[in-house]
């Protein structure tokens, strides 16, 4: 029980990671359409509360330290963005296949950070490199298909990310526990 603790504690933001991505994956899987405008919304109304975070940390800080940063800006940001998830997300059913693409290459650039995680682990003789080589290669994989096939439907795209999420986030899960196990982290 006190490991299991200590376990999340640790590595509570590769959980939390791991999870959104499995629940978005099965999500997608079972109402692509549905699921999709719903995780735009939500997206929406996440960008919302982090707004509200930044503009209450501008408006509490002195205003000499808060001319330093950018809160005010981000919450600005945060707020216009989060209003359009939430009010205009059929226009991104209309920009998908942009849209798919974008995601695609941010796929890309996931696999390769994960790729350089599973060569540090192979050059730190860890076994958990395989499980993260899977991982790797299925997001890398998965994220040039959508690149190079913009054409594919809005539905099988849906359908593919899904499919994605759902794969990365068991994959990243056993080589999280795997790591832990061995003592590897």
């Amino acid at each position: 029980m006190i490991a299991t603790i200590m376990f999340i504690r640790k590595h509570w933001a590769a959980l939390m990671t791991i999870l959104a991505s499995v629940i978005v994956g099965i999500l997608l899987l079972t109402n692509p359409a549905k699921y999709a405008i719903a995780i735009i919304k939500i997206a929406g109304i996440v960008l919302i509360a982090l707004a509200v975070h930044d503009f209450l940390r501008y408006f509490r800080a002195k205003p000499e330290e808060a001319a330093k940063g950018s809160a005010f800006y981000s919450g600005m940001l945060e707020t216009s963005v989060g209003l359009f998830c939430i009010f205009g997300s059929d226009w991104f059913l209309g920009a998908f296949p942009i849209l798919a693409v974008l995601y695609g290459l941010f796929q890309v650039l996931i696999g390769f950070r994960k790729l350089q995680r599973m060569v540090d682990a192979l050059r730190m003789k860890q076994n958990v490199w395989v499980m993260k080589a899977i991982s790797a290669g299925i997001t890398l994989i998965f994220g040039f298909v959508i690149v190079f096939n913009p054409n594919m439907t809005m539905m099988s795209v849906w359908v593919f990310t899904g499919l994605t999420m759902l794969l990365e986030g068991i994959f990243d899960a056993v080589a999280l526990f795997l790591q832990e196990r061995r003592g590897e982290s």
